[in-house]
């Protein structure tokens, strides 16, 4: 990975990027923290990395879903401390290690190894499967690592306060770090990113095929390229964008692509464990109507279907209704850590 560096993209743009992580105005707080890390981890001087070392608050938790650039950052900064200086380890691959080194008879050497490393970041925490013994053992380590001014930074789609079924004193060690939930891209930074990409593949949007793209487009910056990547290898360079072939390139790409509503509902109803018939009847229970409306944002937002058709599948339920949660689930993203995490562990399984 190339060196991580944070820079403004230009002076009149709230748009920031990593080497390819871009946040906007609703990540400042990231932007901020990232700034920190950067200065001290570019010193070249051991010295004086010592020396500003101890103002990085350690552990140090980025939280996002899929796709919105938290692996990047964490294995960025990984690159620019050095391989001397930093282990980057994916949780599982982690659990695996420590059970190879049990077997080796190389418990304690492997403990000692990590504990010694100054910056450790583990990826994906909140992949660990749930075992008391390795939870037990990783408490011991950062512990032990603390003791010796050793600093953490750990990724994880769900704070780790959400984590079901850890050990107390794992959940309240993470608590006594800085953990900073990677919002997903607002309207804003969105349509000046597609305003760049429009300079740089020398595409003419029209105001109202630049609104399209804003609106339709999800907000993890991994599905933004990749929208545009698409757009590129469709019209090319120099192409000229009117709202209705826009409008047509996105719906056939969704269809391409989209998961059968029936599928998507089946789907929900065994993620979130409730029977399928629950889900299309009229109960109001709050776990039936939390699912219920998880499935319309993922049907309206991973297939072409309307709001009627929606409504039809679950129940033969108003399309206003449908409209209205929706929107609800829509506005309620930005705010709700566990709400993005189950969606974005769904939109992954209908994708596969």
């Amino acid at each position: 990975m190339p060196r991580a560096r944070l820079t403004a993209r230009d002076e009149s743009s709230s748009a920031l990027s990593m080497q390819g992580f871009v946040a906007g105005e609703e990540n400042r707080l990231l932007v901020a923290v990232l700034q920190a890390w950067c200065a001290v981890l570019e010193h070249d001087s051991a010295r004086t990395r010592r020396e500003t070392w101890s103002r990085l608050t350690s552990p140090l938790v980025l939280v996002g879903s899929t796709g919105c650039g938290k692996t990047h950052l964490a294995a960025g900064l990984a690159d620019l401390a050095g391989d001397e200086q930093a282990c980057f380890a994916v949780a599982n691959d982690l659990r695996r290690d420590f059970a190879d080194a049990i077997e080796a008879n190389q418990a304690r050497a492997w403990h000692d190894r990590l504990v010694a490393v100054p910056l450790l970041i583990i990826d994906d925490l909140d992949h660990l499967p749930i075992r008391g013994s390795f939870q037990q053992e990783l408490l011991h380590l950062l512990q032990d690592r603390e003791a010796l001014g050793q600093k953490l930074i750990v990724t994880s789609s769900r704070p780790i306060a959400h984590l079901d079924q850890w050990l107390p004193d794992l959940a309240n060690w993470f608590a006594s770090g800085l953990t900073i939930e990677i919002s997903p891209l607002g309207t804003q930074t969105r349509r000046e990113l597609f305003e760049q990409l429009a300079a740089t593949n020398l595409w003419q949007l029209t105001d109202s095929a630049l609104d399209l793209l804003v609106e339709q487009t999800p907000p993890e910056p991994r599905e933004l390229f990749r929208l545009a990547a698409d757009m590129l290898r469709q019209f090319g360079p120099g192409a000229r964008f009117e709202a209705d072939t826009l409008a047509h390139f996105l719906n056939k790409r969704k269809e391409s692509h989209a998961p059968s509503l029936r599928d998507i509902v089946r789907l929900v109803a065994r993620y979130h464990e409730i029977p399928l018939k629950q889900l299309t009847s009229a109960s109001r229970r709050a776990a039936v109507v939390s699912a219920r409306a998880t499935a319309i944002y993922l049907a309206r937002t991973l297939t072409s279907s309307s709001y009627e058709q929606i409504g039809q599948i679950l129940g033969g339920r108003d399309h206003t209704t449908i409209m209205h949660n929706f929107r609800k689930v829509e506005k309620s993203l930005p705010n709700e850590a566990a709400l993005r995490a189950a969606i974005d562990d769904l939109t992954r399984l209908l994708r596969k």
